[in-house]
């Protein structure tokens, strides 16, 4: 079979594992450390990187395939985040650990120093999402300065796959694809 097929029959079946967990979508048993699950994502990207496709695939091809290459990357972040040890006792003089999403930014009144926290501190993306998913959010930036809307798509849902959770990503996401329908 060709690359071309390889990839689309893996997209397939990756998207079309409805409610699978973090290990079938890498086609790892349940029992798989992070090393094994780091070699099945390695493995996958060098196959199924949205990137390696975007000449040869259509529109809709490289949709569903960037879909599934999102899916297996936050598969594998899933399984590399799964604590092998119990963490490090906190230093009781440390501050709490920040949700990596935070409280929702809050625009002080006199607008002097931009968006705020709840707590006073300032506002930004880093603090509003994962450091993995700061670097797609980073990317997506740049291809926008340069004018590359469907490689923004493709970094904002790179980061989404990472940080699922952060709202930030969604509506720039959602920011995106409308100026895209604008056009």
């Amino acid at each position: 079979m060709s690359a071309r097929t390889d990839v689309l029959l893996w997209a397939q079946r990756v998207v079309g594992r409805k409610g699978a967990t973090a290990a079938q979508i890498l086609e790892l048993p349940a029992s798989a450390t992070a090393e094994a699950a780091q070699e099945a994502f390695h493995k996958t990207a060098r196959m199924a990187h949205p990137d390696l496709h975007r000449n040869g695939l259509t529109a809709d091809e490289l949709e569903l395939v960037t879909t599934a290459y999102a899916r297996a990357a936050a598969a594998y972040h899933e399984l590399r985040a799964r604590p092998t040890t119990a963490p490090p006792p906190r230093s009781p003089t440390a501050p709490p650990p920040r949700s990596p999403t935070g409280p929702p930014p809050r625009v002080r009144s006199d607008n002097t120093s931009g968006p705020t926290f709840a707590d006073g501190l300032p506002f930004s993306p880093a603090s509003a999402m994962t450091s993995k998913a700061l670097i797609y959010y980073r990317k997506a930036e740049l291809c926008l300065r340069r004018g590359d809307i469907p490689g923004a798509v493709l970094q904002l849902k790179m980061a989404i796959a990472t940080d699922p959770a952060s709202p930030l990503l969604r509506s720039a996401l959602a920011e995106v694809q409308a100026e895209t329908g604008k056009k």
